[in-house]
C-alpha cells in the first residue's frame, strides 16, 4: 500500500476529510471536519490501513505574535555573546502570516510495516480547545496529551490523568500560548 492508496481509503470512507491546503513537510496530510470525526478516523487509521504507531499529539496557535509583557527584556545576559554584539529583535509579525484564533491541533500517525507516514490536523477554537482524547487507541497519546494540556490549555476527553507535566502547579497560564503572560515568582530573578 502506498501512502496515496491510504489517503485515498480514508477519504472514500470519510468524505468530509480534505487534502490539507498546506501539507506538513512532503507527508500526507488531512484536514478533519470536527473533533467527533478524530475517534472514528484514528480507530480505522490504526485497525484498517495499520497506522499503529502515534508519533506525534501537538497543537499550534495561531492567535499572532507573542505578548512580549512579563518576559525578560533586558540585553541579553549571554555571556558568550561577542562583544558589541546585540541581541536580535523581531520587528514584527511576518507578512502574510495566516493568524486566527484558532489552535491548530496535529497527530502523526505511522505505518511501521509499509513504512508510511500521515498527519491529521483539525482546527480548534481558543475558547474552549477540546478534543477526544486518543489514549484509549494508543499508549504514547497519554504523555503527550498532558504535554499539549499544560503548555497549551487544550482539554482531551476521556484522558485517564490529564494533569500537568512539564510546569510546576504553580505557574498559571499555559506558556504556549501566544496571549500568555508570565507572572513573576519565587525563581524569577
Amino acid at each position: 500500500m502506498t501512502i496515496e492508496e491510504a489517503g485515498a481509503k480514508l477519504q472514500e470512507r470519510f468524505p468530509k476529510i480534505e487534502k490539507a491546503a498546506v501539507p506538513i513537510k512532503d507527508y500526507l496530510t488531512l484536514r478533519l471536519s470536527s473533533a467527533e470525526d478524530l475517534l472514528p478516523v484514528s480507530e480505522f487509521l490504526k485497525d484498517e490501513l495499520g497506522f499503529n504507531y502515534l508519533e506525534i499529539v501537538s497543537a499550534v496557535d495561531w492567535l499572532g505574535p507573542v505578548k512580549p509583557e512579563g518576559f525578560i527584556r533586558e540585553p541579553n545576559p549571554n555571556p558568550f555573546l561577542p562583544a558589541g554584539a546585540t541581541p536580535q529583535h523581531q520587528a514584527g509579525p511576518p507578512p502574510g502570516a495566516p493568524y486566527r484564533p484558532a489552535f491548530d491541533m496535529v497527530w502523526l500517525f505511522g505505518n511501521l510495516r509499509e513504512k508510511l507516514k500521515l498527519f491529521l490536523r483539525l482546527d480548534i477554537s481558543r475558547e474552549n480547545p477540546r478534543v477526544p482524547s486518543l489514549t484509549g487507541l494508543f499508549k504514547a497519546a497519554d504523555w503527550q496529551e498532558r504535554e499539549t494540556f499544560d503548555m497549551l490549555g487544550v482539554l482531551f476527553d476521556g484522558h485517564p490523568n490529564l494533569t500537568k507535566i512539564l510546569t510546576p502547579d504553580f505557574i498559571q497560564g499555559h506558556p504556549l500560548r501566544k496571549d500568555y503572560v508570565h507572572v513573576k515568582d519565587k525563581y524569577d530573578l
